[in-house]
């Protein structure tokens, strides 16, 4: 959210370009792929697979781990496993997880540990490969491959598996797939071979194959057989005995990683060098460094059982693919003019139109590049609203103040001056046009289709700000003509039908909307300068009933943006993510769902032709491609990964012997989508009845008393409320032989008996004391008490006087310039940006004069409550002397701290200060300082220069610098 009322700048404008073919033409979407290598002690991923509890298992070059989505586990030879670089992971059906490493074949027994399987004499030893070497004839037999040949392994008990020799044709076995109608697909030397009742058949020459070891082998969900080598890739029809070459572009090295894996709707992807490619049944869509990945080789490929896409990087550890096939994205790297990007636009000719911070961009139907449009004369910069008329024509709203009208087939334009644009809408025939400056209309049938300002007896006030208008959706408005408009405005909501403008009654809600969109049930939903959202519900010209809506619902109290789309579900852009509301529930998206990024624009929702939904952000442009899905699935019940009690593990009806060590519980959720929203809800039941709630994944109890216990645990959506099932384990803690009934109860006759002489013996002695001592004790505490509490209230009172500002509260000069010096010291420490605003009141001698002092002193009271309202819990607020006040705005960039300047300008310049009867007018010049300071006279010289500049710009204006990392030179912006 860049952008609430008023424009971030008043500085440089940009004009509007026709289309520019200048953009790099390899650009594409953008895609976020989120990394893991904390806790993997090697970041050479070989293998990846994904166990029946749902546990992932990475296998690296030095070790293999465990994954829940939140921590990683190493397996070694404390568990059993020798082998340290490991090649191959496989899953049988019967849920036994088997690890092919360069010294032997291990397999996971059913407490955790594992075994090795010893292969049959001639043989030394097992050496397994990388790639698809195991497969599973029946749940208990698997067929392996590795340097020596082929084996089968069979299940002889639990916990029991044995190696024999399997003859296979060929000197090197590659691969090995077993397939329905006990088929069996193999690798053989440079050839692909099949075997079935017990025929071998090798097909390089039957069907035309390239000569390849192939490594990967994959039956699709369609039954075709994709087979994968270093240099080749391709599909086996099996039916028809026919192969079609399907290699990967780009580049291959002489000695490459060749992965293969299939996605729950069957698409193939298949990896290729440092990029991975999508299978689209003619072709493949590749997935490169340009669209988000690393520059480095791709050594694995898995899909887990929830449809995410797993891929493991050479040298640099795994990473997961978010918002796979439901989310896409552009930036500045992918050819927008800027990444602060407010509007959008899909035209029938199904081009999408984009407006950024720098302009105007188009992005043309099948394109993936957007291009910067202009025509000669025509002002783009702050492209803050689109909209297409009846005739096909583009109109945009600019910040700078401009309205344009586009013509679809020559893209020609025309330009006029309004006041500054926060929305524009068509309606039909017209184009309604909310701004700085009161509304405004567009006749589109009209010859010249010049703007025309609207005034009507309905509106009182014409020239106030109008901030938003919309359709009315109501079912009642619906079957009249249409023309029915809602506007929100500085003196409240205002509408529009066949009589006129009619103002609203707010009624008991006392709502003043900045934002708002109607939905057909009648209601009307509002954002603005009160937390969430608000639906009100409006009979005739009053609001009625009000529904207030926040968090856990939403995830910021503050809404910057709203839409109701065709399904009739609310959409709220916050300035922490995106959340939905389909009628029935809340659904809530981030950056860890796909999101670009966090923080989305004012105005910046838009629905495209296909239900998809475009989200404008401060850090680029999100795409939604399928908004129609929200779903309230709940979670998989958490599993428990480690209970330990002392040195001694847990497991389900297990006994223990009692000790006085704490109990330590390890428990994951195995979800890996939505990980950030993911709570546990556990209670041990011996110890206590009420679930306890907690985003982490570790619990400790102290000490327990021997006795049975049951742990319970369930995983819950911190947004939907959606609850997973319940998972338990029992366990009994078994009492020393000192601890036995029989010896505790004569210990305890032995204490008490004790206990009563002692009590005897001493308490003649007690009583003599006792009433002399209560009533010597009773005076004295009554005068403690009173001296604590004076000196308490005192010492209080000197530290308030000593660093706040008597008139205002705030901190007091010295205060406030202690905590900038901190805060620069810290920000060099870490790295983090700093900013600080130096704000002061414009023409505040006139207040004075004409006011009086009394009356000055209330504006500087209530300037001091706005600019209080408008920080975070963090940041600081100190009046730096007379009418100024410096704010410090630790981790806030140039741009953030752009945005909070501007956003308190409008503040103060929309605050009602009275004065008995009189309204006391009061605007604020600000001076904004950012970057990375090496001392804070620095940032303090930088802010009173830009306070000078808006001073001398007009006041009631913002001036920010940015202040260079590593140098003192500043670079401007206003």
């Amino acid at each position: 959210m860049l952008r609430r009322l008023l424009s971030i700048v008043k500085g440089g404008v940009c004009g509007f370009v026709a289309l520019a073919l200048a953009a790099p033409a390899c650009f594409s979407q953008q895609f976020t792929f989120n990394t893991v290598t904390q806790g993997l002690g090697n970041l050479n991923v070989n293998c990846i697979a994904q166990d029946r509890q749902g546990y992932l298992w990475v296998g690296t070059e030095n070790g293999l781990y465990r994954y829940d989505g939140r921590l990683i586990r190493q397996f070694g030879v404390p568990e059993g496993l020798y082998g340290h670089i490991i090649q191959s992971l496989f899953s049988a059906p019967d849920g036994t997880l088997f690890v092919g490493t360069t010294t032997g074949i291990y397999f996971e027994r059913a407490n955790g540990q594992f075994s090795q399987i010893h292969p049959p004499a001639p043989i030394a030893g097992f050496s397994a490969r990388i790639g698809t070497v195991f497969t599973a004839l029946a749940p208990d037999q698997v067929v392996t491959t590795d340097r020596s040949g082929a084996f089968l392994l069979r299940r002889l008990a639990v916990d029991n598996w044995a190696a024999e020799p399997m003859h296979l044709d060929g000197a090197a076995i590659w691969s090995v797939l077993a397939a329905p109608g006990g088929v069996l697909w193999y690798g053989c030397d440079t050839d692909l071979c099949r075997m079935q009742n017990g025929k071998t058949t090798h097909l390089r020459a039957t069907l035309n194959l390239p000569e390849e070891r192939w490594t990967r082998l994959l039956l699709a969900r369609d039954g075709q057989l994709w087979i994968h080598g270093s240099m080749h890739a391709g599909e086996v029809s099996p039916a028809a005995d026919r192969f079609e070459s399907h290699d990967l572009p780009g580049r291959s090295n002489a000695v490459s990683y060749s992965a293969l894996a299939a996605e729950p709707d069957g698409q193939v992807v298949a990896s290729q060098g440092s990029d991975f490619g999508l299978w689209e049944g003619t072709n493949w869509r590749m997935v490169t460094a340009m669209n988000g990945l690393s520059h480095y080789d791709i050594s694995e490929l898995f899909v887990d059982r929830e449809g995410s896409l797993w891929i493991g990087v050479v040298g640099h550890g795994l990473m997961q693919w978010v918002g796979q096939n439901r989310w896409e994205a552009y930036t500045a790297a992918n050819g927008l003019s800027d990444d602060i990007v407010w509007c959008t636009l899909r035209d029938r000719a199904g081009r999408l139109w984009i407006g950024t911070e720098s302009g105007l961009d188009l992005l043309l139907p099948g394109s993936t590049t957007p291009k910067p449009w202009q025509a000669p004369g025509i002002q783009s910069a702050r492209a803050y609203s689109l909209v297409e008329s009846e005739d096909g024509s583009i109109w945009m709203g600019s910040g700078t103040g401009n309205l344009v009208r586009i013509d679809p087939e020559t893209l020609s334009a025309t330009q006029w001056k309004v006041p500054e644009v926060f929305r524009i809408l068509s309606d039909g025939d017209r184009i309604w046009v909310a701004t700085d400056d009161g509304l405004y209309v567009v006749d589109t049938k009209s010859s010249d289709r010049s703007p025309h300002f609207i005034e009507d007896p309905g509106i009182a006030r014409p020239h106030q700000r109008f901030t938003d208008v919309a359709l009315d959706r109501s079912p009642a408005t619906s079957q009249g003509n249409g023309n029915h408009l809602w506007a929100a405005t500085d003196a409240g909501l205002l509408r529009m039908d066949e009589s006129g403008w009619h103002a609203i009654d707010p009624g008991l809600s006392g709502v003043v909307p900045i934002e708002i969109a109607s939905d057909a049930n009648g209601n009307l939903w509002a954002a603005g300068a009160f937390p969430g959202v608000l639906r009100l519900r409006i009979v005739g010209d009053r609001v009625v009933d009000s529904e207030h809506i926040v968090r856990p619902h939403l995830l910021s109290d503050q809404a910057v943006s709203l839409l109701v789309d065709d399904r009739g579900w609310l959409w709220v852009g916050q300035d922490a993510g995106l959340s939905v509301y389909d009628g029935r529930s809340w659904r809530s998206f981030t950056q860890d769902d796909g999101l670009i990024w966090n923080d989305t624009d004012s105005y910046g929702l838009a629905e495209d032709r296909d239900g998809s939904l475009w989200i404008a952000t401060s850090g680029g442009l999100s795409h939604l491609k399928q908004a129609g899905a929200v779903p309230t699935v709940p979670p998989p019940a958490p599993v428990f990964s480690q209970i330990m009690f002392g040195t001694d593990s847990i497991r389900n009806d297990s006994e223990v012997q009692w000790s006085p060590s704490p109990l330590s519980v390890t428990m994951a959720v195995l979800s890996y989508r939505d990980i950030s929203h993911m709570r546990i809800r556990y209670r041990l039941l011996g110890v206590e009845s009420e679930w306890v709630e907690t985003a982490e994944r570790s619990v400790r109890y102290p000490r327990l008393e021997p006795g049975a216990y049951t742990l319970q645990a369930m995983a819950v959506d911190g947004v939907s409320g959606a609850s997973s099932p319940q998972a338990e384990i029992s366990f009994v803690i078994v009492p020393q032989w000192w601890q036995s009934e029989p010896l505790r109860l004569a210990f305890v006759l032995v204490a008490a008996l004790g206990v009563v002489l002692a009590w005897r013996w001493s308490v003649h002695l007690l009583m003599r004391q006792k009433r002399i001592l209560e009533r010597a004790v009773e005076m004295r505490t009554e005068d403690l008490e009173k001296e604590k509490a004076e000196l308490l209230n005192a010492r209080e009172q000197m530290r308030h006087y000593a660093e706040h500002d008597d008139l205002t509260g705030l901190w007091n000069h010295r205060i406030i310039i202690e905590r900038l010096r901190q805060e620069v010291d810290r920000s060099q420490r870490e790295g983090s940006p700093l900013s600080v605003i130096l704000i002061d009141l414009d023409h505040f001698k006139n207040v004075n004069d004409t006011y009086g002092h009394p009356a000055g002193d209330l504006v500087l009271k209530e300037v001091s409550a706005v600019l209080q309202r408008s920080v975070r819990s963090y940041d600081w607020v100190g009046r730096y002397g007379g009418e100024e006040f410096l704010l410090i705005l630790p981790g806030s960039t140039f741009a953030g701290a752009r945005v909070r300047a501007e956003n308190m300008r409008i503040a103060v310049h929309a605050a009602h200060i009275h004065d008995g009867e009189q309204i006391i007018p009061i605007t604020a010049s600000f001076g904004v300082a950012a970057g990375f300071p090496s001392e804070y006279e620095i940032l303090i010289q930088t802010a009173d220069e830009a306070l000078y500049r808006a001073k001398d710009n007009g006041r009631n204006c913002v001036i920010a610098t940015e202040i260079a990392p590593a140098e003192s030179a500043a670079h401007e912006n206003e």
